[in-house]
């Protein structure tokens, strides 16, 4: 039966070269999990943008919802954009967060609140 050799391997290993080998193959390692796994973060990090998003959109429908329960002008109208910075300011939201992929919050359907950027299909 064959033995299955790697050229020069031997002759490496009794000059000590041993070194070069082990740093190519970290090195192809690195890239292979590089390619395995860069798309599953880039994945990953789209659903934790989407749940936060949709944690922000609840916070903002709580403070509309108590606005336009305490003032005679409403705020809730269909299709207009939130104005988070009058919501803070008037002490309804404790502090202005935005979707972390730049989506702006606007009055959906039945009130509902919707973001330009996870709820193109519902404005």
């Amino acid at each position: 039966m064959k033995k299955f050799r790697i050229p020069g391997l031997e002759q490496a290993m009794s000059r000590g070269n041993i070194g070069l080998y082990v740093v190519i193959f970290l090195l192809v390692g690195l890239l292979l999990s590089v390619f395995l796994f860069f798309p599953q973060f880039l994945n990953m990090q789209s659903g934790i943008n989407a749940i936060t998003c949709r944690e922000i959109r609840k916070k903002v429908k709580i403070a509309v919802e108590d606005h336009d329960a305490n003032n005679t002008k409403a705020i809730m109208i269909k299709g207009q954009p939130i104005d988070l910075d009058y919501l803070k300011e008037k002490g309804f939201l404790a502090e202005v967060q935005t979707c972390p992929e730049n989506g702006r919050y606007f009055i959906g359907e039945n009130g509902r609140i919707v973001c330009s950027f996870h709820d193109k299909d519902k404005l």
